[in-house]
């Protein structure tokens, strides 16, 4: 092979390299670029720097590729050289006879050489140059852009402030439901209260015009509200102290004095609890042939319950515990009277005795029941008629432990026990309805289904932006922590069941 063809072969390899470095380097580029602006618009899961082993991996690989598969035989060179230099196939002729001898092939072989040699190296050029290069460029630009692009990884997008108006129908809502409570037959200085924060409800809603304050102003509400209907009430404190003191008797009058599932005060129901607990003081429910019954089952029971009452020491300053406080020490008709003259009793004068105790102590009883009763439901329904005016989060309404759980006095479980839901008010807006973590609600703003949880914590998010300022009194604050406490409570019920 002449000297002269193989300066074009070398010339030939140094184009091949320079094309595959320029191919590969596109290639890199455009596909780190690519990458980078995928990865901060967070398009994809990756940090930016991988970009940069993106871009040198196909780099090279594209670049090795071209190189190893890019190249020409010798035949090929000689047939573009003949073409590009006007060589009549000079150089096919030679390349092809490369291997044989004569007389005609050396002076073949001679004239190509001489025609070759008068041929510049630097005349064979690099074809589609500046194609290359513009494409090198705008690859290049990809990356560019890449670096310009900003990072949207951590980018939170601004809320939109939806517009909000009181409708008609929330108006009228409220305003009956200020004649509701004013009517109710809730003590005074609670009803006056309530009605009071509705009325400033009404009046703040009327000026607001956006969603994040008419959530605020239904959160404070509702926590004030919340406040003020637990305040008036204290049956679940009470019971539930006749329930932790683990005597079995007072855990039976803290069932008997339960009115939470009654929707209005209901004297028939009452009485009957009356008469099952003086059977269950009797010993009439016993299932164990071997218990006490009678006057002996009447003494435990009564002795049983003077200690552990003594170890509470009830408030009778309260309307429902100065009933109970009478039940045991009134006179007449107080059950410690019976205890201290049980012994000259037979069984059917201390049945007498004690039914004519709880006849004597009924109406006190059924009394301050009642009256927890109505102070309750009246707030609660309240607190439910809001949630359905705005649908706004409502708590978990208070309820003894043991109806929560269902527990019975004698350890078991009734049908609501704990294997089965673990109540009837986890999270709920009342009988019947309950809210938790994984059911799904109405939002108000958008119309769409949202899980209860991610709507509660959207009205979280705003209250907690309010109780930095100084838009609400320390009171105002604790009791709108404490509401939304309550309502979190619904939720961990639900989830933990």
């Amino acid at each position: 092979m002449s000297g002269n063809f193989l300066k074009f072969k070398r010339r030939l390899c140094v184009i091949r390299t320079i094309r595959a470095g320029i191919v590969g380097s596109s290639v890199g580029l455009l596909a780190a670029g690519v990458w980078l602006i995928l990865t901060k618009l967070a398009v994809i899961d990756f940090e930016p720097i991988s970009s940069l082993f993106i871009g040198l991996g196909l780099a090279l690989v594209a670049g090795g590729v071209l190189f190893l598969f890019g190249g020409r035989s010798d035949k090929s060179l000689a047939e573009e050289l003949d073409g590009e230099f006007g060589l009549k196939a000079r150089v096919q002729t030679m390349i092809a006879y490369q291997g044989e001898e004569g007389e005609l092939v050396a002076l073949q072989r001679e004239d190509a050489e001489e025609k070759l040699s008068a041929v510049s190296v630097k005349s064979y050029k690099f074809k589609g140059l500046p194609i290359y290069i513009t494409v090198l460029a705008a690859c290049a630009a990809v990356l560019v852009a890449g670096f310009i692009v900003p990072d949207m990884r951590d980018f939170v997008p601004p809320e939109e402030i939806e517009v909000f108006e009181l409708s008609d129908m929330q108006r009228a809502g409220l305003n009956e439901l200020i004649r509701y409570v004013e009517s109710s037959k809730m003590e005074e200085e609670f009803r006056t209260s309530i009605a009071d924060e509705l009325r400033d409800l009404l009046s703040r809603l009327e000026n607001i015009n956006t969603v994040p304050d008419m959530r605020a102003a239904l959160a404070k509400s509702m926590a004030v509200i919340c406040d003020i209907t637990y305040t008036s009430s204290t049956a679940t404190e009470t019971l539930d102290a006749l329930w932790d003191s683990n005597n079995v008797y007072l855990k039976h009058l803290a069932v008997t004095l339960d009115a939470s599932s009654w929707s209005v005060p209901d004297w028939g129901d009452f009485a009957e609890r009356l008469t099952e607990y003086s059977m269950v003081l009797m010993g009439d429910t016993s299932e164990d042939e071997n218990a006490l019954v009678g006057k002996a089952s009447l003494k435990r029971a009564l002795d049983s319950m003077k200690i552990s009452l003594d170890i509470l020491q009830l408030d009778t300053e309260d309307e429902l515990c100065a009933a109970i406080d009478k039940l045991f020490n009134g006179n007449p008709g107080g059950l410690s009277l019976i205890l201290a003259t049980i012994d000259y009793h037979d069984d059917t004068t201390a049945r007498e005795a004690l039914n004519q105790s709880l006849t004597l102590n009924s109406q006190s009883l059924y009394d301050a029941v009642s009256l927890n009763r109505i102070n309750a439901a009246t707030g609660e329904y309240t607190m439910t008629r809001l949630a359905s005016l705005f649908l706004v989060p409502v708590p978990e309404f208070e309820r003894p432990e043991f109806v929560r759980t269902g527990e019975r006095p004698d350890g078991g479980y009734g049908s609501n026990d704990k294997e089965e839901g673990g109540g009837n008010h986890n999270g709920g807006v009342g009988t019947g309805a309950t809210y938790g973590s994984d059911d799904i609600v109405l939002d108000p703003i958008t119309g769409k289904p949202i899980k209860y949880a991610e709507l509660l914590d959207k009205y979280n998010a705003i209250m907690n932006e309010r109780l930095d300022g100084d838009s609400y009194t320390e009171e105002q604050k604790e009791a709108i922590r404490k509401y939304f406490d309550l309502l979190y409570k619904g939720v961990e019920k639900k989830e933990g069941n």
